[in-house]
Parts: structure tokens; sequence; C-alpha cells
């Protein structure tokens, strides 16, 4: 596929995610944290394009370095901006799918998938080192310690190189309590079960309705780990039972913003959903939805 249609199509979906309101919990056009802003995800946005056009770039030549262009992805958003982690989770999975569709002629969301997931499978040594370099250039913040490799642990380098461990296999250890892991070694199973989900309500209702309803209908059947790993399974439990139940009552407009109002006021923000849904978009755009 074309380069630049498949990091337009990326761009677009780190955009339209952050401006759909009310997406309870997280950043958007109505609501800031204390260190990020809706401006902050914004520069983001436009800077990583040079990467995932990139990205879109090595995946027609067959050529590997999915770990080089997270971290590079992570550096051109951290240069751009002063809000630190805006879109790590969401490069750890548009980089493999903007490689993904490059090698493909055309969109087909089932090739995509198929490509994606043998990049990750055949990810190396230096990969994993690259993304564990990117983590403190990204100012991650994680609460909770991790069993094993831990990213914000230097030693941890190291350690990979000499068990000689790919991304692949790291990212096969930390699967049992991270989101976007799981995505990133079960063949991205809930991106593409979420795009095909866009895809559904996008033909009754608007993009803004579209997104915050499948980040609902996502959250409301998925513990947030990013919020599991800051705040422990009881406040995850919690913001999940909180969602399933508004989503059973079909998405009351304000059900959701006092939802929104309360997770905001607690500093709740389930980032894993919204990196999952950015990258569903970004499917779905690529297979030629349009606002």
């Amino acid at each position: 596929m074309d380069e630049d249609d498949v990091a337009r199509s990326a761009q677009l979906a780190l955009l339209l995610e952050v401006s759909a309101y009310p997406k309870p919990g997280n950043v958007d056009r109505t609501h800031d944290f204390r260190d990020t802003c809706y401006e902050h995800f914004l520069a983001s946005s436009v800077a990583v394009y040079p990467i995932l056009r990139e990205a879109a770039a090595r995946g027609s030549r067959s050529e590997r370095g999915v770990g080089e262009l997270i971290r590079r992805g992570v550096e051109e958003s951290v240069a751009w901006q002063s809000g630190g982690n805006t879109h790590f989770g969401a490069l750890l999975l548009l980089v493999p799918l903007a490689m993904a569709a490059g090698a493909c002629e055309r969109s087909n969301a089932a090739e995509i998938k198929r490509k994606a997931t043998e990049i990750m499978q055949n990810t190396s040594v230096g990969d994993a080192v690259e993304v564990y370099t990117a983590f403190p250039k990204a100012k991650v913040k994680v609460r909770r310690e991790v069993p094993e490799l831990d990213v914000m642990d230097e030693a941890s380098i190291p350690e990979i190189r000499a068990k000689k461990l790919s991304l692949y296999a790291i990212l096969t250890i930390s699967a049992s309590y991270d989101q976007i892991s799981r995505e990133l070694v079960g063949g991205f199973e809930k991106t593409f079960e979420y795009a095909a989900l866009i895809t559904d309500f996008a033909k009754g209702e608007r993009i803004n309705d579209t997104i915050t309803h499948a980040y609902l209908r996502l959250l409301a059947s998925e513990e947030d780990t990013f919020i599991t790993m800051k705040f422990g399974p009881e406040k995850s439990s919690y913001v999940q039972q909180r969602a399933r139940g508004i989503a059973t009552r079909g998405y009351q407009r304000k059900e959701l913003e006092e939802f929104d109002e309360e997770l905001i006021r607690e500093g709740l923000n389930p980032g894993s959903t919204a990196d999952i849904i950015a990258a569903a978009l970004f499917i779905r755009i690529l297979g030629g939805l349009r606002v």
C-alpha cells in the first residue's frame, strides 16, 4: 500500500481518538490531565508521521526494525511536546500494523493481521533492547512492580542480551498482566475485533459517538491493565463494571459524562483501552472509513 496513505490513516486515527468526547477517564478535547493536555496529543500525533510512513516503507521492502521505529517514534513524540507520555502504547501497536499494511498491495484486514503477527513473531533481541531504551524516553509512569525484566530497571537490558530474548519473548511474559503486550503476542485480536465493531457503529452514528461507544464497550469487556498497574485490580474491576452498566443501558450521554467526570477526578485513566481503539480506528480508516 502507499506509504503516505498508511501514515495518514494512522495519524488520523490518533487525532480522532484523542478528540472523541466523552471518553471516560482520558484526555479529550474537553479534558486535560495535570501534566498532559489535549494539545500535547495533537503535537505528538503530527510528530510521529515520518516514523509511521517509514514503517510502511520498510514493510513494503520486507525490512525489519520494529523496535528501532518504536524508539524513534517515542523520541519524535517527546521532542515536539512537553506533556510526557502521550502515544507510547499506541506506537507499540501502530508501528507493526503500519509495517504490515505497507507490505500489502491493498487494504485487507485479514492479511494485515497475519503479516503484523508474523512481524512480531520475528522480532529480535535488538528490537527488545530498542523498546526498553524507549521506556524512559517516553516517561512512562508505572507504579506496580513486575515479576521480571522491569522496563524501569536499567539492569534489564544486559539481562535481555545475556538471555538472547526477542521482543516477542519478553512480551509473552508481560502479556499475563499487560493488555498491549497481550495484543502484540496474541495476533492483535482485540484490535481487529473492535475495528469490525467500529464499522458496525459507524453505519448509524457520527464518528465521535462511534469512537466513544467502541471505547466504552472495550472498557466494559476487558479490565484496563494501565489502571490495574497504577491503582490495583479492585479499581480496574470497578471501572469495568461501571462501563458495563452504561453500555448495557445504551450509552446514555449523561451517564457517560458523569462517568468521565468521576474517572478524571480520581485520576483513573484507561490508557490501554484508548491505545487499542486508536489501532482499531487505523485499520478501519485504512479500509475506507471516512469522517
